[in-house]
């Protein structure tokens, strides 16, 4: 037997009549009117070809028929409202682990700051940060968003803009004062230049510049090769030679003059950081992460 398209509607009026024995009570129940209730039920009872209730004048009683659907329906009813209940608090009081993996960089200067205030907003949340400067597959390794600039190709996710990474040029002024300041992209092959492996890769990072608006590409070339980009800076800052690291790692040092930039004018054009998550029906835990992000890191036209 197939069940009434309408039985949501229907049922509530049923469950507490049969509960109470009594229509009026169940009208107090449920919010409506006596009639409202017998009504449901006369056509619950038409829909399904069963008489629930045996009725009088003055009260009204479960047929064997009405009990065995008693018995049947009750507990089905209560588990799907204690589910109903649940997703209600959930998507009210987001709670659970959210997992990100994230470039060591933008986690350490740009995210973590603001990590106090996310969890203040949402206490019943974790966050299990991964600060990783490599390729992962989100789906397949459980992530449930990852921020970078590429992502694994096969993930089927949805990507979207995120934040500017602005690469620049470093050194400290006890260098420049000893080696000379670079006029030109081509005079840094005359420099001790601090050299980065990319630990994803292995490989030694490219130095791109955009001179007189034409991209270069610089193999540059220097005695120090440093996986870490804050090693990178304690080196430069060591007056070891020039480095090339994203901006948020230099900041601090132009603001109180330990490094300064080296031809800035020569510097490229930002490359995005992209936000990856696998649907756009997220949980409330992460949606609501996903959401802060993109209040304090709105995404720009790069």
């Amino acid at each position: 037997m197939s069940l009434p398209v309408d039985i949501h509607r229907l049922l509530p009026a049923f469950l507490s009549a049969a509960q109470s024995e009594n229509f009026s009570v169940a009208a107090r129940q449920l919010g409506v009117t006596p009639a409202a209730v017998s009504k449901n039920i006369r056509v619950l009872e038409e829909k399904l070809a069963l008489r629930l209730f045996q009725r009088n004048t003055h009260s009204v009683v479960l047929t064997d028929e009405g009990k065995t659907l008693l018995a049947r329906v009750a507990p089905l009813w209560q588990a799907l409202s204690h589910t109903l209940d649940t997703a209600r608090n959930d998507e009210q009081h987001p709670s659970g682990t959210v997992r990100v993996s994230l470039i060591p960089g933008f986690g350490r200067q740009r995210l973590m700051p603001l990590i106090p205030e996310f969890m203040a907003r949402y206490p019943l949340i974790d966050l299990d940060l991964s600060l990783e400067a490599r390729v992962v597959n989100l789906v397949g390794e459980g992530f449930d968003v990852g921020i970078g600039t590429h992502i694994d190709p096969d993930s089927r996710l949805i990507a979207r803009q995120f934040y500017p990474m602005q690469m620049v040029l470093a050194a400290s002024p006890a260098y420049l004062a000893r080696y000379g300041t670079p006029s030109s992209p081509q005079d840094l092959y005359q420099h001790q230049c601090l050299l980065h492996r990319n630990p994803s890769t292995g490989r030694i990072v490219k130095w791109l510049l955009q001179h007189n608006n034409e991209v270069q590409s610089i193999e540059p070339s220097g005695r120090l090769v440093i996986s870490q980009p804050e090693v990178l800076m304690n080196a430069a800052l060591a007056d070891m030679g020039i480095t090339y690291v994203a901006q948020w790692h230099a900041e601090p040092h132009f603001a109180d003059s330990s490094l300064v930039p080296v031809l800035a004018n020569d510097w490229p054009a930002p490359v995005p950081l992209w936000l990856y998550y696998a649907s756009a029906d997220l949980p409330s835990r992460v949606r609501v992460w996903v959401d802060f992000l993109l209040e304090h890191f709105r995404p720009q036209n790069l």
